[in-house]
Formats: C-alpha cells, sequence, structure tokens
C-alpha cells in the first residue's frame, strides 16, 4: 500500500516539477522581440499571445471531458507532448503563423493541466488525497520559482544568450515528457469510469446518511417525549 501510494506521486511530482522548470518563460517576450525572432511589439502582443488565450478557452472543456473518459494518463502524456512541441518550435520557427500554431499547442498544454491536478486521486486512496494534494500543487510552485530563479541568475550574472534559456527549458520539458510514460493507468475515473468501486462508494454513504437521520428521528422522539 505504501509503494502503490509513494510509486505514481513520487513520478507524477516529477513530471509537475520539470514541467514547470522553465527559465525562460519570463524572458519570451525579450526572445521573441530580441535578435533571434526580429518580430515587433504588435506581432507579439497582438497576433502571437491572443491565440493562447482563444485556444485554452475553447479547449479547456472538451480536454475536460476527454480527460475523464480516457482515464488521466492518455492526457498528461498529450500536455507533456504539447509542451515539448511548443518549445520546439519556438527554437525553429520565426514565422508569425507558425508562432501562433506554438501559442495553440500551449493553449492545448494549459488546457491539459487538468489531468495533472485530477490523476492521482484516481490511483490512490481517499485517506491519502490530502496529501498527495499538497505534494503535487506545491511542486508545481516550487518548479516555477525554481525556473525563474535559475533563468534570472543565468541572464543576469552568467550574461547567458536567451536562445539557450529556451533550450535548458526544452530540456527540462523532455524529462517531463518522460515521467508520466511509467505511470500506472487508472482503472476508475469520476464521470465515465467509476467502476465497482465507486458504486460501492455511492451505496456506502447512502446507506450512512439513512442511518444517521434514522438515529437522528430517534433522538428527537426522546428528546420530545
Amino acid at each position: 500500500m505504501v509503494m502503490s501510494f509513494l510509486g505514481p506521486t513520487l513520478l507524477l511530482c516529477v513530471s509537475g516539477f520539470f514541467s514547470n522548470m522553465r527559465p525562460s518563460e519570463p524572458f519570451l517576450t525579450a526572445f521573441l522581440m530580441g535578435p533571434d525572432k526580429n518580430l515587433t511589439e504588435n506581432q507579439v502582443v497582438g497576433e502571437i499571445y491572443p491565440i493562447w488565450t482563444y485556444s485554452y478557452l475553447f479547449l479547456l472543456f472538451p480536454v475536460f471531458l476527454a480527460t475523464d473518459f480516457l482515464c488521466y494518463k492518455p492526457v498528461l502524456i498529450l500536455q507533456a507532448s504539447s509542451l515539448v512541441g511548443t518549445y520546439v518550435m519556438l527554437l525553429q520557427t520565426s514565422s508569425v503563423w507558425l508562432l501562433q500554431l506554438m501559442e495553440f499547442l500551449f493553449g492545448l498544454a494549459s488546457a491539459s493541466e487538468v489531468a495533472y491536478y485530477s490523476y492521482i486521486y484516481s490511483v490512490v486512496e481517499p485517506s491519502h488525497y490530502q496529501r498527495v494534494t499538497g505534494y503535487c500543487r506545491s511542486v508545481t510552485l516550487f518548479g516555477s520559482a525554481v525556473g525563474s530563479l535559475l533563468g534570472q541568475l543565468l541572464f543576469s550574472l552568467a550574461q547567458l544568450k536567451l536562445y539557450y534559456l529556451v533550450v535548458i527549458t526544452l530540456s527540462s520539458l523532455v524529462v517531463a515528457f518522460v515521467a508520466p510514460w511509467f505511470l500506472p493507468m487508472p482503472k476508475r475515473s469520476l464521470f465515465f469510469h467509476k467502476g465497482k468501486e465507486g458504486a460501492d462508494s455511492s451505496t456506502k454513504l447512502m446507506q450512512e446518511e439513512r442511518t444517521v437521520k434514522c438515529l437522528s428521528g430517534r433522538m428527537t422522539k426522546k428528546t420530545l417525549w
């Protein structure tokens, strides 16, 4: 039981840390408008960035349903693949329409984050929910903090070019891409694959509620008479 609890949690935390450890992210605008891409402010702010906003909004609900229907793990792999694809395109492309496609991929990755935050509840016991929630959420914040701090130090002190910050980010995302493949495939989900355990839990909960109501009624009668 301990190993079944620790294994998926550790792999998920590895994926969460490295997928959020992106040193180049605070410098994205500077990279796009710098000598590497040579884009204008109007192109970056008016034509490229809005694609992420609308694609994220459009994909959020369908990805949420697909996450539950596919039992989380495939969408976790999709998220990691989308992040890798995003930064490969960021390194290799300079045209506006390809960078817009890059933002669409990033919107898909952002919408797929729901799989990361919900997967663990399908493979661990309810008694561990509070603990694994703390681990999985805190490690993403820690990854973001480490990535931002590392990027600032490398750029300000080591005078590292922004291009190499993007390369470091891509390397981190490759690690995040590998980890989900080793996660166990869940056998249940919230809506589409409740399974026997989910049905038994619902029945048990209803029985407990009826018992409580019955006892409350008896206590009320004793109080009145």
